[in-house]
């Protein structure tokens, strides 16, 4: 359609998730705020540049050995995970008056919190966030009502995840949607379009 402007709004809502119980994990405990050297361990507080240790990489290996991916983040079987769900339209890549389909491109924003992961940055030289890969956490599935598609698509295997120290995991997720969008041209061309993009997480 060309000649004059089209606008799109988008409904986002997010859904509460019922948690379950979680199954026993069987991995080994590991050492915090610190490393082990024969038979002594020196705390994060003594480490020195000499000593060449990685902060980084010892916090991501904690969390790799707390983390649930196939089970809800949750410790109690009767909590919800709320996940805050926020999208930012970067492009609409087309609107077919035949179809009655609007294409859009935009970025899912979504954050929670992960109860298995959260640490104590005094033990780990101060770091309070993180960058890992998301592959290791659990992740909701997100849901696009009125869209061609339904569910968005998978996970890039190479995508990251922001993890702060409370066990606040925020991630970005590019998204090329196709949803219905009846198109009324009666007021052409001072018509007003509205195309519903409604987003859920399960």
């Amino acid at each position: 359609m060309r000649g004059f402007p089209y606008f799109v709004v988008l409904l986002l809502r997010f859904s509460q998730i019922e948690a379950f119980v979680a199954k026993k994990s069987s991995r080994a405990p590991v050492q915090v705020g610190g490393v082990k050297r024969g038979n002594a361990f020196i705390s994060s507080e003594e480490y020195r540049e000499e000593d060449q240790i990685d902060l980084h990489g010892m916090l991501a290996d904690w969390i790799k050995t707390r983390a649930r991916p196939h089970h809800l983040p949750v410790r109690y079987p009767r909590k919800v995970v709320e996940v805050h769900v926020r999208a930012d339209l970067y492009q609409i890549v087309d609107l077919d008056q035949r179809s009655n389909l609007a294409t859009i491109s935009a970025y899912i924003d979504a954050w929670w919190i992960d109860e298995y992961i959260g640490w104590n940055a005094t033990d780990f030289g101060g770091l309070n966030r993180i960058f890992i890969p998301i592959r290791w956490l659990w992740k909701p599935e997100f849901y696009m009502y009125h869209s061609v598609q339904g569910r968005t698509p998978d996970y890039a295997p190479d995508a990251t995840a922001e993890v702060r120290w409370d066990g606040r995991v925020r991630m970005f997720v590019p998204i090329t949607a196709r949803s219905l969008c009846p198109v009324n041209v009666k007021m052409m061309p001072f018509d007003e379009q509205n195309c519903n993009f409604s987003v859920s997480s399960q």
